[in-house]
């Protein structure tokens, strides 16, 4: 790539978006990305050594006596620091005299002449190498040796220095006004008039005034909107109220001042300017405020109704204020709570104004980001620029490194005393009001809690969602509500000064949390005895709530500087935390053992009659069930999640070895062994339900053993239930024929794994749990439903855990909930407004996930591809740049990130065409008279420019389009880029559908022709053009761009019509220029769009088989921490999850549909879709009778489980390894090994050889060990 340059816009870096998840996607996009960057930093490095030689070239022959030694010599000609390398030029006094008169008459008698004057004397700077000074006096230039126009001392040098003087006077004011008046929210005319004044003053003077004239407006602005405060708010909530109604307009003002000085002052200084202008300025503005309202105060409270004082006569003369009344100065509840709230918007102005500045790049000198000052310095004297006066070393000549100064907390000083005693008091009663009326309502009502829901925004800084407690009793979440109201006072007195406010807030947490513990305990004593089990959640949720507060405190008042002051009463709430979860878990565990399990008439195993003709299991295991049941529905709607399946599996896990105990002991009789059968084989099917809830992803499923949880050991006790099962009730002759033969060393010492692979699942319910998929061998829609089952059973949003579900086998969920919705029916079926609008909302959240994932560019194909069947949308593509009424929303989502790289280069087109030159001198010839002209002293050699000719103007225009041209196809790879691969993928797809002709007459790809008819589009359109310039557009330009869109579209084969013959001439000029360019440039992003991209980046993904792996799971994590950084993310994907929360019946009759090869029939759209704004937060009510005789969704069929045929020889092989101990021990339980059994002939014979075997050496063994 060579350096065009008469194309200096090719190598400019234009801001395009990025993809979102570009370091783990698409490799030949990250390629193309850094292959063009390094081609813009050569082509940048090329440009600026021509340039640099040809500025060379020029001085050396405008110094023909001294020559320039190198090209990087002359950039000191430029500095003002180096203003003695300049050459005095012999110029008599007396004719710069009468030029400088003759401008000055011009200035004080013709008001219109200024931009005329100063123009002139930028020309002749430029022209003539003139160095006009921008010091206050000559005598100052003679110390420094810097030789200006003019070098001599006498009377007419004063008279020169003084008209000069007088000029820069008249000019300055010129531009201080239009840059106060006319240039508010454009950046670029700001930064061109600063540029002026940095022309006629130094770097210091100029930052000095333009300093003086921000503060005027910021001090303006705060002012503005005090008196602008909403009626019915006095004191401290009035001042609030007027500084959040200001924080927008403030910070607007500040990053347009940061991007208009960023490009002529060094960081530091602008830093600097930052600190006098606004912080400096808003710290004084709000120091005198509540000084206002402290003396509002003051005069309120003393005695005998004392009129205000005056606020003049305060300034001159400093009253003494009387001590008894500051001491009897008390702040209200209302006063304190408006102080937190002005606290709260200086701190979020604080982070926003650190921002602003850190975005745009201002770094210290040891490269982080810059710093708030935090020591307190007073800011008596901090507004000294509004009187005129200047402060230049803080300006430029600091060496220091210089950060941004908040000092507004310094307004709070005088107010310490008084908020301690307000804060300590208030807190203090407010929680012994909510601990009385807790003990009120608790006394006289019920014994049931008063419950408050805990909102998900109000928790999401605080932990993560699934340590997120969802329903705490009412009185700690009131209480916990007034400490927050609060902790933005504790931050912001977080500094030496302020300390004793942080400290009194801290010590009162520890006093009110301590307070709520105590209360929780004793409440969770109460149970069982005077209050039901269901109170402990609560109580559990209420302490985990307090204890998360409590560490979010922590975070938020930390200092390095000091030993943390709060983590003792973090410390209580962990221990209380855990103690109350202790308790809740051993006393469910006690109630299962000591009542629940305690059945005598089922556990009467020797009985002669059959349990109920063998239609039931017994009534214990009934009721343990649905006593999970319950305490599962009481942990979901209080405790958070994972506590919550923690919590439900560890009691699930102590049951079943309760349970394992009671049946391997067992001794049953004939009658009674299928008793056996039916209660293990019910427990099974309950355990398998429950299990759901608690799983935390399908690896917990299917390699239970490497967790070591809960779930681990549930696996294991369900693996030995089942040796129960097998060993005591198979038929007698199936386990003759499987263990007749005895046990091997090999056979008797099982491996490791087979302890926690739960192949108990694949016995109990061979259809749901194939073997293949319990060993992770491959992936199958079966995999798909148990995704779902684990992400509608368990509490809860997990975004990982969703991702995987709704990536899965081919994004099956998401295709399902669309082929069976409304989306993809006639669209002549009627659909209610609210239907419609919620199912808009679930297809731009799915568009938003999908088109996000580059490393899965199918993923959205995949799911739209039926729906765009159906509804014959495929043609739309090629229309995208006329959006018609009424279209589906997913075009609507397309054409926002399409157009978004066009944006981008509409704004650099925009600037191009503005820089064209339009108007040159005859404006000033208007403006100037002759005589000034003539005046301009001969040695000068000025040329005055001579008005533009029609030819001129015409090459300037086709010059600067030929530029335009060669920067769009420059490009245009980075713009296919900057689209998701997802996109990408759906433009190629969409290209396919087309029909062969239209393929044929179309040789460029969709995306392509997309993305530049969006920009011929725009280069045509006011509003568009006007919404990404900064300024309005004058008429020359929009002419301008509407011609680049005219040879655009010629030159794609994309026009309508005839075009204008000065197109064609266009075109091939930049043809012969640069041959072949454009085509060359279309290649390179057609191979971006091609299936070869799409390939590579597939083929670079590990496929997982039945279950994802860790390293996808990691993967997952990685994409989902790039949603949850842009807006919206996490909203989409809940919104995603209650879809199929809410569809989940539907979603598994078509999947079992599926699995059994049988088809649904089609009808009307069954799927529904909410909006976000209606997602209820609480779980499901729970319906007692519904899960008395519920297994899940199936029917508690207890006649089906007695008559449940069992292929014994698969199940025996499968326990054939089994421990030979375990063995030994079970077998001994069959009724048909007891004395006296009746037994037939055959049976004997089996009986007495599995005794010989088995039994009788056993005994054996240990006869020889008791010897």
């Amino acid at each position: 790539m060579e350096w065009q340059g008469d194309s200096p816009h090719d190598h400019a870096f234009v801001e395009l978006p990025v993809p979102s998840m570009l370091s783990i996607s698409g490799e030949a996009d990250l390629q193309v990305l850094i292959r063009e960057t390094e081609e813009k930093l050569k082509l940048n490095a090329c440009s600026i050594e021509q340039n640099l030689c040809e500025l060379q070239t020029k001085m050396s022959e405008a110094w023909a006596a001294e020559k320039v030694s190198s090209p990087t010599e002359c950039l000191k000609w430029f500095s003002q620091s180096n203003l003695s390398l300049l050459k005095p030029v012999s110029t008599g006094k007396e004719e710069l005299l009468d030029f400088l008169k003759g401008l000055q008459h011009v200035l004080k008698t013709e008001e219109a002449s200024t931009e005329a004057v100063l123009q002139l004397l930028l020309n002749i700077s430029s022209q003539c190498g003139v160095a006009f000074p921008t010091t206050n006096s000559l005598s100052e230039l003679s110390k420094t040796s810097m030789a200006p126009f003019c070098s001599v001392q006498d009377d007419t040098a004063l008279g020169v220095q003084e008209t000069w003087d007088d000029i820069r006077l008249l000019l300055r004011r010129h531009l201080l006004d239009k840059l106060s008046t006319d240039c508010s929210g454009v950046p670029q005319r700001a930064a061109f008039l600063v540029q002026q004044l940095c022309f006629l003053y130094t770097e210091t003077e100029v930052l000095e005034k333009y300093q003086a004239l921000r503060s005027k407006t910021v001090l303006g602005l705060l002012r503005k909107n005090q008196i602008r405060c909403p009626d019915g708010e006095s004191g401290f909530q009035r001042l609030a109220a007027g500084f959040q109604a200001v924080c927008p307009a403030f910070c607007d003002m500040l990053a347009e001042d940061i991007h208009v000085l960023s490009g002529m002052f060094e960081p530091h200084c602008i830093l600097c300017f930052v600190n006098q202008a606004y912080l400096w300025t808003l710290a004084k503005e709000l120091g005198l405020l509540l000084e206002k309202e402290m003396e509002v105060l003051r005069d309120s409270s003393a005695p005998g109704g004392k009129g205000r004082r005056s606020l003049s006569k305060k300034a001159a003369v400093a009253p003494q204020d009387d001590p008894q009344i500051s001491r009897n100065l008390f702040l209200t509840s209302e006063q304190l709570r408006g102080l937190a709230q002005l606290a709260t918007i200086m701190l979020q102005l604080e982070r926003r104004v650190d921002d602003l500045v850190s975005e745009l790049g201002f770094l210290n000198c040891s490269g982080e980001s810059c710093i708030v000052k935090g020591n307190l310095k007073k800011v008596d004297v901090e507004m000294s620029a509004l009187d005129g006066k200047g402060t230049p070393d803080l300006l430029l000549q600091s060496t220091e490194v210089v950060c941004l100064e908040f000092e507004w907390r310094a307004a709070f000083r005088e107010l310490v005393s008084h908020m301690v005693q307000g804060v300590k008091t208030f807190l203090n009663d407010v929680c012994s009001k909510h601990l009385q009326q807790e003990e009120r309502m608790h006394s006289t009502s019920s014994t049931l809690f008063h419950l408050a829901c805990v909102s998900l925004r109000q928790e999401v800084e605080l932990c993560t969602e699934r340590d997120m407690p969802t329903m705490v009793a009412k009185f700690c979440m009131d209480m916990m509500e007034d400490l927050d109201a609060f902790l933005p006072l504790a931050v912001v007195c977080k500094e030496d000064t302020l300390f004793p406010v942080c400290s009194c807030y801290i010590d009162v947490c520890g006093k009110v949390s301590s307070a709520l513990l105590t209360r929780l305990e004793e409440r969770a004593k109460e149970v069982p005895h005077s209050s039901p089990l269901n109170n402990l959640p609560i109580i559990l949720a209420s302490s985990t709530f307090i204890h998360h507060r409590l560490t979010y405190y922590e975070s938020q008042l930390a200092d390095t500087t000091r030993m943390p002051l709060i983590l003792l009463p973090i410390q209580r709430s962990q221990e209380v935390t855990e103690a109350i979860h202790e308790h809740l878990t051993r006393y469910c565990v006690h109630v299962c053992a000591t009542s629940i399990l305690h059945d005598a008439e089922s556990h009467y195993w020797a009985d002669d009659k059959t349990f109920y003709e063998g239609e039931r299991c017994s009534f214990s295991i009934q009721m343990w069930h649905y006593f999970l049941s319950a305490l599962r529905s009481d942990l979901w709607s209080a405790v958070s999640p994972l506590l919550a399946r923690q919590t439900l599996a560890q009691v699930l896990a102590q049951t079943l070895e309760l349970l394992l105990q009671r049946y391997s002991r067992a001794q049953p009789s004939y009658k009674r062994h299928p008793q056996i059968r039916v209660d293990i084989t019910a427990i099974l099917l309950c355990v398998e339900q429950l299990l759901w809830s608690v799983y935390d992803s399908v690896d917990e499923l299917v390699r239970a053993e490497t967790s070591g949880s809960w779930v681990s050991i549930i696996h294991s006790l369900c693996n030995q239930l089942l040796n129960v099962l097998v060993i005591l009730t198979a038929p007698l002759t199936d386990l003759h024929r499987t263990f007749q033969n005895g046990f091997s060393e090999e056979s008797s010492t099982p491996p490791p794994c087979n302890i926690h692979t739960p192949f108990w699942l694949n016995i109990i319910n061979p259809e749901l749990f194939p073997l293949d998929l319990l060993r992770g061998e491959e992936e199958s829609q079966i995999s798909a439903l148990w995704l779902l089952n684990i992400v509608c059973s368990r509490p809860g949003f997990s975004p990982v855990l969703l991702l995987l579900a709704i990536l899965h086998h081919d994004c099956l969920l998401l295709r399902l909930l669309i082929s069976h919705s409304y989306l993809c029916l006639d669209s002549k079926v009627e659909v209610s407004p609210e239907a419609q609008e919620a199912s808009a909302e679930f297809v731009e959240a799915i568009f938003a996930i999908l088109s996000s994932l580059n490393n899965v560019p199918r993923a959205l194909v995949l799911v739209l591809e039926g729906y765009l069947d159906r509804r014959h949308l495929w043609d739309h593509f090629c229309s995208l740049a006329d959006p018609a009424e009424g279209e589906p929303v997913i075009f609507k989502c397309i054409r926002e990130v399409v157009c978004k790289p066009i944006s981008s280069l509409l704004g650099h087109l925009v600037s191009m065409m503005q820089a064209c030159e339009q108007h040159p001198s005859p404006l000033l010839r208007q403006n100037l008279p002759e005589s000034v002209r003539a005046k301009i002293p001969k040695e000068w050699n000025y040329t005055p420019e001579e008005a533009k000719t029609k030819d001129s103007s015409k090459i300037a225009i086709s010059r600067t389009i030929h530029q335009a041209l060669s920067f769009i196809f420059t490009h245009l790879p980075s713009c296919v880029t900057s689209i998701p691969l997802p996109i990408r993928f759906l433009f190629n797809v969409a290209e396919k559908r087309q029909c062969q002709s239209a393929r044929q007459l179309r040789p460029m790809a969709l995306l392509i022709r997309v993305l530049l008819g969006f920009l011929c589009q725009g280069l045509k359109n006011g509003e568009t053009l006007e919404r990404v310039s900064s300024e309005p557009l004058e008429r020359e330009v929009k002419e301008r761009l509407a011609l680049l869109s005219e040879c655009l579209q010629v030159n794609l084969g994309l026009e309508k019509g005839k075009p204008k013959p000065i197109v064609h001439k266009l075109l091939q000029s930049l043809e012969e220029k640069r041959p072949k360019w454009s085509s060359m440039q279309l290649q390179k992003a057609q191979k971006l769009c091609s299936e070869s991209i799409f390939e590579r980046v597939e083929s670079g993904l590990v496929q997982d088989r039945g279950g994802p792996s860790e390293p996808a799971e990691q993967k997952m994590c990685a994409v989902l921490l790039a949603l949850c950084q842009r807006a919206g993310g996490i909203q989409n994907l809940r919104q995603i999850h209650h879809t199929i929360q809410l569809n989940e019946g539907l979603l598994r009759s078509k999947i079992a549909s599926a699995i059994d090869g049988t088809s649904s029939p089609e009808g009307q759209a069954s799927v529904l879709f909410f909006s976000a704004a209606n997602v209820p937060n609480s779980p499901p009510h729970f319906n007692p009778l519904f899960h008395f005789d519920h297994i899940g969704r199936a029917k508690f069929d207890q006649s089906a489980m007695s008559t449940r045929e069992w292929d014994w020889t698969q199940v025996l092989s499968a326990y054939q390894r089994m421990s030979q101990v375990t063995f030994t021990n079970l077998l001994a339980n069959r009724w048909e090994m007891q004395d006296g059994a009746p037994l037939e002939d055959e049976e004997k014979i089996l009986v007495d050889h599995l005794k010989k075997t088995y039994l009788n050496g056993a005994l054996g063994s240990c006869a020889e060990t008791t010897k």
